[in-house]
Parts: structure tokens; C-alpha cells; sequence
């Protein structure tokens, strides 16, 4: 049954295509956002075979964005900054070539070319909307599920389609297999087969999303949004997204004029309640000392350990760090080649100091050397450039971005890329479609009365 319906996605989806690109990629954020990563076809992800689609129609049928040199070079910027350079750095590493290349040909698939395919598929107004509503209703329907597997202790959908397509990957569903954090018994986990740290991440994305972009037409819409992806990045219980959450959060309380009369009433109440609800219940108190206040203190290693809160400590950081800058002290520069941290778990599966490699930090430094780390910063700076004015202002702009990089910098980029770079895009767009068509009237009156 659910390879007929896998069957019936891909009919739709060509013949959207076919129609429109910008229908073609909404159908598929659809698809990504709301079908359980173990789907397969023909042996690969639904969503890569998906993407495989979009580029043949996107190079075949609809060709007209190559006429623009403006857009062709907004959309393949992330080719030019991040993947040619580390596949450039590769060559001075250890790893066998075709693996590196084989990797970054896949991570270059899988994550960057959505962004490339909704920057050359959005041509106007209505595609963007339709793109935006898309991502909002496809999240509104798999963050509830996500609060569902937080409350059933097991994510039978995602276990469900592992099952049907034969799925050998790594699989998290819930069962109480994984560690979990503080009192929380279970951990949100959405359409993920690969657990809570992506499906905290994509909730962290989807919160940044709902938070500073300026076209959600429905604000009932927009706050159902916003307050689902705050539970699911709570329930995720990482606290790599966590803080991050709290200190996006803190940033609007502090700076879009929350503190008002009214407000600061209604927050009063809560904090009462919070209080009476503190003294007298315990697990309220116990919840809060293992997972609120130790995402607070996340630094304090005694403050975990005083409340069995389990998970990577300061010290097993910093173990981690020199492990790793020991790895590399003959290819401090440039490497050991892209894909050098899945040969090494392969290899010691965990069993060294280095652990899973639990940073960007570790993984760009053990691929690419410091050089490819510095290659991952100049980029996200380049998107938080590609953003500029698309927020209401730098502030948030710089919010809507390092929410995302801190938690990538605290655990690694674990299949939540793609969404970041999706987000970024359809900003870029609004930038594009909205605001430049503000200026240029305007710019086009100065030029004329120049003349």
C-alpha cells in the first residue's frame, strides 16, 4: 500500500513539474516536510529521486532563468563558496577520492540544490506565497505528530514506512533504545528517522522561520505556527537546540516591545502560577531543574550531574577538541578529506575521544582542515549578507541565522541542512520579489529625472 502511495507522489510530482517548477518544489518541501526519511525509491531517498526530477525539468523544459546572469549567479553561489572549495581541499586529504567525491556530490544533491532550484523556480508573487503556505501547513500537520511521539513513547509512522521499504539506516523511534535527557521520558521525533537532534534542528529552522519572516498573511495561522515549533524544539530535550530556542526567544521579548503594561500583567500571572505550580507539584520541579535549568547553565557539568542529567559535558568537549587537533596535526591546513569523520565511525564506531564528531567545529576541521572551517563561516556570513533587508532589521537578520549556526556549532549538521537552506532561499526571494520591486520604481524616477 505504501509504495503505491510513494507511486502516486512521484505521478503528481512529475506532472507538476511539467506544469510549473515552483509547483514542483512546493510539492516536494510538502513531501520532505510531512514523509518519513526512510521512504525509498529504486533504491534511492524519495526526496533525492524528487530532486533528481526538479534539476531534469529545471535543465530540459524550463531554462528561461539561464537568460538572467543575475539569477544564475544568486542560485549557484553555494556550489561556488562552500562546494567547490572543500572538493578543492580534498585533494590534499587521506581519504580515497571517489568516497570524498561520492559524499560531496550527495551532500551537494541532497542539501544545497533545493535552495538552487526554489532561487531559479520563483518568479513572482503567487509562486512564493504558494511555497511559504506550503512549508507553514506541511509543518502545522507533522509538528503535531511530532508532540505525538513525545506523548506515545514511539514513533510508529516513521517505524511503519522503515518497515515497508526494508529501511537499514540508523532508526530512532522512540522506543526508550536512546538516552534520554532529564525527567523528559521521551523525545519528539516527527517524520525522522534518525531521531530528535534533526527534528529539533528542523523545529529550530521552522521557529526562525515563523519568527522573523514578514509575508504570513493569517496571524492565527503564524502564532500556531511559532508555538508548535517552540513545544517540538522543547520536546526534542537537546539541549543543542534548546538554548538556542531560549536565547531566540529572549531576543523578541527584549526587543519587539513585548514589555508593555498588558504584557508584563499577563507574564506576572504566569510566573505566579509557574511558582505555586514549582512548590507544589513535583515532577513541575523536576522537569525544570533537568531540562530548563540545565539548557540555562548548559556549561555547569556539576548542575548536570547533580540532576542525572545525561549528555556531552564541558569536559568530554574539550576531550573531543584535542582528540580531533591531534587527528589532524599533519593536515592542520587542509584536512583529511571530506567524509573523514563517517570513516573513522565506521572504523571505531564511537570509540574514541572524538566520540560522533558533535560539532561542526570538528567535522569541518577533521574534512577539510582549519582552512574548510574557515570556508563554513565565510558561507553563513554570505547567506546572512543574501538576507540583508529581508528582515525588519540587522538584528534580526543576525537572529534568523545564528539560531541555526549555534546549534550546528554545538551538535553538527545532523539531515537539517536542507531545511536551513529552503528558509534562506525563500527570504532571498521575499527580498527579491518585495522589496527590490519597492526600490526599483523609485530608482527608475531618479534615473529619469537625472536625465
Amino acid at each position: 500500500m505504501l509504495h503505491i502511495l510513494v507511486i502516486l507522489i512521484i505521478l503528481i510530482h512529475f506532472c507538476l513539474c511539467f506544469k510549473s517548477l515552483a509547483y514542483g518544489c512546493a510539492f516536494y518541501i510538502a513531501v520532505k516536510m510531512i514523509i518519513p526519511t526512510p521512504t525509498r525509491v529504486a533504491g534511492l531517498s524519495l526526496y533525492t529521486f524528487m530532486l533528481v526530477i526538479l534539476i531534469f525539468f529545471a535543465m530540459v523544459k524550463h531554462i528561461r532563468w539561464r537568460k538572467s546572469k543575475k539569477n544564475v549567479k544568486s542560485a549557484t553561489f553555494p556550489f561556488v563558496y562552500l562546494i567547490f572549495p572543500i572538493a578543492i581541499l580534498g585533494v590534499f586529504g587521506v581519504v580515497d577520492y571517489s568516497f570524498q567525491y561520492r559524499s560531496l556530490i550527495q551532500f551537494a544533491l541532497t542539501e544545497i540544490s533545493p535552495f538552487f532550484l526554489l532561487m531559479i523556480a520563483i518568479k513572482n508573487e503567487d509562486e512564493l506565497r504558494l511555497c511559504v503556505k506550503t512549508l507553514i501547513i506541511s509543518y502545522l500537520i507533522i509538528g503535531v505528530w511530532g508532540i505525538v511521539t513525545y506523548i506515545t513513547h514511539i514513533n510508529l509512522y516513521v517505524l511503519l514506512f522503515a518497515n515497508a521499504f526494508d529501511y537499514s539506516g540508523e532508526l530512532y523511534v522512540g522506543n526508550g533504545t536512546e538516552v534520554l535527557r532529564g525527567v523528559l521520558s521521551s523525545s519528539a521525533s516527527g517524520n525522522q528517522s534518525e531521531g530528535a537532534i534533526p527534528w529539533g534542528q528542523i523545529s529550530l529552522v521552522m521557529l526562525t522561520f515563523g519568527l522573523f519572516y514578514q509575508k504570513i498573511d493569517s496571524k492565527i495561522l503564524k502564532n500556531s505556527f511559532i508555538i508548535l515549533a517552540v513545544l517540538n524544539c522543547f520536546l526534542s530535550t537537546k539541549r543543542s537546540v534548546i538554548v538556542p530556542m531560549l536565547l531566540l526567544l529572549g531576543y523578541i521579548f527584549v526587543n519587539k516591545g513585548i514589555f508593555t503594561r498588558k504584557n508584563l500583567i499577563r507574564g506576572i500571572g504566569i510566573v505566579i502560577i509557574g511558582i505555586v505550580l514549582y512548590i507544589n507539584v513535583p515532577v513541575v520541579r523536576e522537569i525544570y531543574h533537568s531540562n530548563i535549568e540545565t539548557a540555562l547553565f548548559f556549561w555547569d557539568d556539576d548542575l548536570a550531574a547533580e540532576h542525572d542529567f545525561k549528555g556531552s559535558d564541558k569536559s568530554m568537549r574539550v576531550r573531543q577538541a584535542i582528540y580531533v587537533n591531534n587527528l589532524i596535526s599533519d593536515h592542520f591546513l587542509t584536512g583529511l578529506g571530506y567524509g573523514y569523520p563517517i570513516v573513522h565511525n565506521m572504523k571505531y564506531h564511537g570509540a574514541t575521544d572524538a566520540w560522533y564528531f558533535e560539532s561542526l567545529y570538528l567535522d569541518a576541521i577533521a574534512s577539510s582542515g582549519y582552512i574548510g572551517l574557515l570556508v563554513w563561516i565565510f558561507f553563513f556570513f554570505l547567506l546572512i549578507n543574501r538576507t540583508n533587508i529581508a528582515c525588519r532589521n540587522k538584528l534580526d537578520n543576525y537572529s534568523l541565522h545564528g539560531g541555526y549556526v549555534l546549534s550546528v556549532f554545538l551538535t553538527n549538521i545532523y539531515c537539517s541542512f536542507a531545511y536551513y537552506m529552503i528558509v534562506t532561499a525563500l527570504f532571498i526571494k521575499y527580498k527579491q520579489i518585495y522589496i527590490y520591486s519597492i526600490y526599483r520604481p523609485q530608482c527608475s524616477i531618479q534615473e529619469a529625472e537625472s536625465k
